[in-house]
């Protein structure tokens, strides 16, 4: 075997098409060679912004010790996350059901019949007190596949007795008195009431709690935590005020130091959070923040002639030729330098400089926009002296209809024509280049400029079947046609147009007999996954399941009773972890 990731089109997979190690594409083939050879699989997962992944790839995955020891033992396989979202969640759930953390990279390993025994995120080159390095754990791992079975097996009837029982649903209708309970207590748990957000660790916004908080800030208490929360996403360091945007989290529970990678998705739910709190506070920090944002999106490194990237990088060049996180960003002395005397005198009033990482001192509205030329002296600056992060080359359908909703979320609340004639020209440009007989295909690679020609010029009447064929993800997952759903009904909310629900009709009926086997919603096509946790992103499964009760008169369904079963079951036993299903089922309560 060789290194075969040259072939693909995944940035994250041609960046390691170099490394010693004989890296495969997932494919049904792959997992058809390693049945017929008996081979283990060493399956890597990432994405092209992930700054541990590189960490890795560089100590551990460029080791030609390392590529040695896999290349003669293990059937490697990479895989992108972004191409294969439903492949990532079936084992991150995985790795957490070990009471282990999710993340990334994540590297697991499987039997030659492709059952998972053994699972993590990163490891170091040389060992420390809490994890072995990645060539010891390689070598114990393959060690006991091959002289202790017995325990590999024992690990895989344990996972499979745990899979059974976790997914047996408990009836245990959930009343309105009960919602109410999960509120007063189990999200307030989760509180970190000194410095807000969620937790106290590491700051993820953790958006679809805040989605699901906001619909209750007549709740003194949820609206105090809820206005310091937007607040710290407004002013401190996991915004930022340059650029505009937010990082993915900080790596303090202060909100200080940012991990600088930016991701399209967690930048349109803060969007739509920070617009729903002007809504309700009428502060204009907050719909100023938002429009930020929104600029960054529509005018940055994520935009491009065929739809929004993922993300953008955390790392960038350093001065000496080598790749540091968030070197772009970070400000130094010397990007001060072009400020005039007035502006260096007054900056310290108003905004501070932690870790490189500017923050401000305040939150008013009126003291933000009058930073701002400041601010922008700045860009300037680092702009002409500085490598701006590479950007992903791909277009997730899920992500860019999530886009779509925010720019008319952004429409309803502010009332700007330029968002509603954004949100219908991506739509469109979605539906030409990714929908095809009732079929929405996973995303779309960067395309060559004589594509981007012919498609912007007509010329080809269905570039699907011809010209972009080889550029298209066809992948098939229930992220898109949720998302694409959302995208449609949030059209018919705003313009009445019966073009919209009759296409949200038939995502629904392709939903149901695509993705529904036995009335439970899974998120592939073989109906093997099925997690319905919510995380960064709003869970596909309680989201259909809210959009589907909302509705419900006007696509002229049926509620899916076992799919509320369901909701009522993982909301029962793990509250904090499905807001959106609670949404849901206090739509039902109502």
């Amino acid at each position: 075997m060789e290194n075969n990731l040259k072939y693909e089109k995944s940035l994250y997979l041609v960046r390691h098409s170099s490394n010693p190690i004989h890296w495969q594409a997932w494919s049904d083939d792959i997992l058809k060679l390693a049945r017929e050879t008996q081979k283990p699989i060493f399956l890597s997962i990432g994405y092209s912004a992930c700054h541990w992944c590189k960490v890795m790839e560089k100590e551990s995955y460029e080791d030609q010790d390392v590529a040695n020891f896999l290349n003669k033992h293990f059937i490697s396989v990479k895989i992108d996350k972004d191409e294969y979202p439903d492949i990532d969640k079936e084992y991150q759930f995985y790795l957490q059901s070990m009471g282990e953390n999710g993340g990334w990279p994540l590297n697991v390993f499987l039997t030659p019949d492709g059952e998972p025994f053994y699972a993590g995120t990163y490891y170091p080159k040389i060992s420390t007190k809490t994890l072995p390095s990645f060539r010891k754990l390689i070598e114990d791992l393959y060690k006991i596949l091959t002289e202790s079975p017995e325990e590999v097996n024992k690990v895989i009837s344990t996972r499979a007795e745990f899979l059974k029982t976790f997914n047996t649903i408990k009836k245990q209708p959930i009343a309105e008195h009960l919602l109410a309970k999960y509120r007063k207590t189990e999200y307030k748990k989760i509180f970190d009431n000194i410095y807000y957000g969620f937790r106290e660790g590491a700051k993820f916004p953790y958006a679809p709690a805040l989605m699901y908080l906001i619909e209750h800030i007549d709740d003194e208490e949820y609206k105090y935590f809820l206005i310091n929360t937007a607040n710290k996403l407004c002013t401190s360091g996991i915004c930022d005020h340059l650029f505009g945007g937010f990082f993915r989290y900080t790596v303090d529970r202060m909100w200080q130091t940012p991990h600088f990678e930016k991701m399209l998705t967690d930048n349109c739910y803060l969007i739509i959070f920070l617009i729903k709190m002007f809504e309700q506070t009428g502060d204009k920090l907050y719909s100023y923040t938002a429009q930020k944002a929104l600029d960054f999106i529509l005018y940055g490194k994520l935009h491009t002639d065929y739809g929004y990237t993922e993300s953008i990088d955390a790392d960038s060049l350093n001065l000496d030729g080598s790749y540091e996180e968030g070197f772009f960003y970070k400000v130094t002395d010397r990007d001060f330098s072009i400020l005039g005397e007035k502006e260096l005198r007054n900056f310290p009033n108003e905004a501070s400089v932690i870790n490189g990482v500017i923050q401000l001192k305040h939150n008013q509205y009126i003291k933000a926009v009058a930073l701002e030329p400041t601010l922008q002296k700045i860009v300037k600056r680092i702009e002409s002296v500085r490598t701006y992060p590479d950007s992903d080359n791909k277009a997730i359908s899920s992500s860019n209809f999530l886009l779509c909703t925010t720019l008319l979320h952004h429409y309803e609340i502010l009332g700007e024509q330029y968002d509603l004639e954004q949100a219908l020209a991506l739509y469109h440009k979605l539906r030409h280049l990714l929908v095809y007989n009732n079929e929405l295909f996973h995303g779309i690679y960067a395309m060559e400029e004589e594509i981007q020609n012919q498609i912007a010029s007509s010329l080809s009447d269905n570039p699907k079947q011809d010209t972009i064929n080889k550029y298209i993800i066809n992948h098939q997952v229930l992220n898109d046609y949720v998302y694409y759903l959302d995208a449609s009904l949030k059209f018919y909310d705003i313009t009445n147009e019966r073009e919209f629900l009759n296409i949200s009709k038939s995502i629904v009926s392709k939903i149901n007999n695509t993705f529904m086997n036995n009335n439970i919603l899974y998120m592939d096509m073989k109906h093997k996954i099925m997690d319905t946790f919510d995380d960064d992103k709003i869970n596909p499964i309680g989201l259909y399941l809210y959009l589907t009760i909302k509705y419900k008169d006007i696509l002229d369904i049926e509620l899916p009773k076992k799919l509320i079963e369901l909701a009522e079951d993982r909301t029962a036993r793990f509250p904090t972890g499905h807001p959106t299903m609670i949404r849901a089922l206090e739509l039902i309560n109502k």
